[in-house]
């Protein structure tokens, strides 16, 4: 091919920018492993500055946790995978509601779980310090919010408590296999009542049964845990959901045909 005129200003870019100083820090790395690094930091840079154009008013951007990140004893926060979302913080409907006289306590647990959805809708999750600390309340205030708003709508929030199965609250894959397997829903009522897509919850009913077969087996919780690769924490839940589940029956039918296997219903 040949050149123009014109052709190294295609080249003045800001990925070649960074390919020449990979190159002058690492010049062992080599051409090819610098291109695809450049490449690679300049999606994350756009990922991390999108233009301004793209917010609306009372909208920000957030780093989150991955959705799909896992977690694990003493994992630090720099070795998880960060998910940058938009977020709603404000909204039109929030001016509506203050000037409508709606306390100004429940516009905020509106905006709290508005935030929570934002980033899960996005594929991250948020901790109740990263709410906390975008609305300037506490985290236990924050807290307080999600549990009375779950109480009241049975409706479980995404946050990254839940999610990754950490903390003390409980999980929303134990909370999502008991309506499948203790109170009889379909996958498809589940998937509506949770927010959650058919997929996820047969994914959840389907690891239950997994660790349900471990026990069965004669695991222990620990070895459960390692076998079927999630926390123990959850395996521990899962187990007092099995107990629950036999509760009046003889014999639980965990791997009825009927659990894991109509997420089209």
């Amino acid at each position: 091919m040949s050149c123009t005129p014109l052709d190294p200003l295609t080249r003045k870019t800001f990925r070649a920018a960074l390919k020449r100083e990979l190159l002058e820090l690492f010049p062992q790395a080599g051409g090819l492993l610098a291109d695809a690094a450049a490449g690679r930091l300049e999606s994350l840079f756009d990922e991390y500055h999108p233009p301004t154009e793209c917010f609306r008013p009372g909208q920000m951007l957030w780093p989150a946790i991955d959705e799909h990140e896992t977690a694990g004893y003493g994992k630090r926060i720099e070795d998880c995978k960060i998910k940058p979302v938009v977020l709603r913080v404000r909204t039109d409907e929030d001016i509506r509601d203050k000037l409508a006289g709606e306390r100004a306590m429940t516009i905020r647990q509106n905006v709290t779980v508005r935030l929570f959805e934002d980033a899960k809708r996005q594929g991250g999750v948020l901790t109740q310090v990263d709410v906390a600390a975008i609305l300037g309340l506490s985290p236990a205030t924050i807290s307080r919010y999600v549990r009375e708003r779950e109480r009241e709508t049975g409706a479980l929030i995404p946050r990254r408590g839940t999610v990754h199965d950490m903390g003390p609250s409980v999980t929303h894959k134990r909370e999502i296999c008991r309506m499948v397997i203790v109170e009889g829903k379909t996958i498809g009522q589940t998937a509506r009542d949770t927010r959650h897509s058919p997929e996820a919850v047969t994914r959840y009913v389907q690891d239950f049964r997994r660790v349900y077969a471990c026990l069965e087996y004669g695991l222990s919780i620990d070895q459960t845990a390692f076998t079927a690769k999630m926390s123990k924490k959850l395996v521990g839940e899962y187990k007092e959901l099995i107990g629950e589940k036999r509760e009046g029956e003889e014999e639980p039918c965990v791997f009825s045909e009927r659990y894991g296997n109509d997420s089209k219903r």
